[in-house]
């Protein structure tokens, strides 16, 4: 569609500007797009292997934690829980990726120990404490690949409408508009020249 602006040189030289700097941030833009497709790509790829990881972990978590309860009965397995406290520290940092800044997170586990008496208790007892903080490990972990993935998801869409819009309306706009401009232009300056071409044979004429 042409851009409704005067067909003067000035317009002119304005639109072919403006249409550089279009085209410029077209290329950048899609160079970004490329970049946020593989890293989020890579990102997709772990989220996979971590998630597979997580399954197998809270399976055998959930396994202990059944053949635990068998063995040492419910109520007793959850007097033990009670008095039991770890302390886990979470630290949020950032990378940046395509220009966006993503969150890693660093989980510190709470360092395994006992924390209940020998009486009453099997291994499975430790073997069920140590299971969950393996799992909680690989849930904190894929939380941050999943938070990222969301972010670069986002990008990348934002992203790729920036560049349909400038591939698909204003870049073509600003080519209609400078053709159309152009034409004007030299239709102008060609009756210019026969205008000036008539006035001079009438002069030669006159003398």
């Amino acid at each position: 569609m042409k851009l409704n602006v005067p067909p003067t040189k000035t317009n002119q030289l304005i639109l072919k500007q403006d249409l550089a700097m279009a085209t410029e941030g077209f290329d950048l833009l899609e160079q970004k797009r490329e970049i946020l497709v593989m890293e989020l790509m890579h990102l997709l790829d772990r989220v996979k292997l971590v998630h597979q990881e997580l399954e197998e972990r809270r399976k055998k978590a959930y396994d202990t934690l059944k053949r635990a309860l068998s063995f040492n009965g419910y109520y007793h397995m959850r007097n033990i829980a009670s008095g039991i406290r770890y302390d886990h520290k979470v630290t949020s940092h950032t990378r940046v990726a395509a220009g966006i800044r993503i969150p890693t997170l660093e989980i510190e586990q709470g360092e395994f120990k006992l924390q209940y008496g020998f009486a009453g208790t099997d291994s499975l007892v430790d073997q069920t404490m140590n299971d969950f903080l393996l799992l909680l490990e690989v849930a904190g972990k894929l939380a941050e690949l999943e938070s990222s993935v969301w972010l670069l998801a986002r990008e990348l869409k934002k992203t790729q409408r920036q560049v349909n819009a400038l591939e698909h309306i204003f870049i073509p706009d600003y080519k209609e508009t400078l053709k159309y401009i152009e034409q004007v232009l030299e239709s102008k300056e060609l009756d210019s020249f026969f205008t000036m071409k008539l006035a001079k044979k009438q002069m030669t004429e006159e003398t």
